[in-house]
């Protein structure tokens, strides 16, 4: 069940298990965007992904606040890519084809459909059931229910199925369910063993 290391412009993420794409809307109130990045990074995000219009200015907070962390931005548009990777964005998530933007910058990308090689993860949406993943590539989902127990359980099952990534809204539980589903195959040690008797 180990996953491959991701490296996005230069950030090396471990495979040791599923990481945790925090999925953050961008809000009207950038007070409130900012104080929603600090409790997923708080929650333990592997990475945290942007969403919405005027995104770019939270990006490059993001990127001065915390200059290690993996920063992504989803969006269609060509325009909102390149300027986010501008801002310090390491990662473009997209349904629309923005790989050439990508390696303007040398950012990753993750799609519906991308080549092999470094860099890319195939993004197959959100998973309804447990999930039959393609091998060869890292992948991207989203479970249906993400957050209740029905969720959470088949985030276990997509991380124990080799799920590279799992964007989630709920990033302390998520986490959890990857930690636990990568000490149960063996690919990391417990984060707390206990004895029951």
């Amino acid at each position: 069940m180990k996953t491959p290391d991701l490296v996005f412009r230069g950030r090396r993420l471990s495979g040791d298990r599923a990481l945790v794409l925090a999925a953050v809307q961008v809000l009207p109130e950038p007070d409130a965007a900012r104080e929603a990045v600090l409790r997923v990074v708080e929650d333990g995000a592997d990475l945290v992904g942007f969403a919405g219009t005027g995104v770019e200015p939270l990006v490059a907070w993001a990127r001065s606040k915390f200059p290690d962390l993996c920063l992504a931005v989803d969006t269609a548009d060509a325009s909102v890519a390149a300027a986010c990777c501008e801002a310090g964005a390491d990662l473009v998530l997209a349904r629309t084809d923005l790989t050439e933007v990508a390696a303007r910058f040398g950012a990753g990308y993750a799609g519906p459909s991308v080549p092999s090689g470094p860099g890319f993860v195939l993004d197959v949406g959100v998973v309804r059931a447990a999930p039959s993943l393609p091998s060869g590539v890292p992948v991207l989902l989203e479970v249906e229910g993400d957050g209740t127990p029905g969720g959470l359980a088949l985030a276990a099952l997509a991380a124990s199925a080799g799920a590279a990534i799992i964007r989630t809204r709920h990033v302390r539980a998520t986490r959890h369910v990857a930690e636990m589903a990568a000490s149960i195959a063996g690919t990391r040690p417990p984060a707390k063993a206990l004895r029951w008797e």
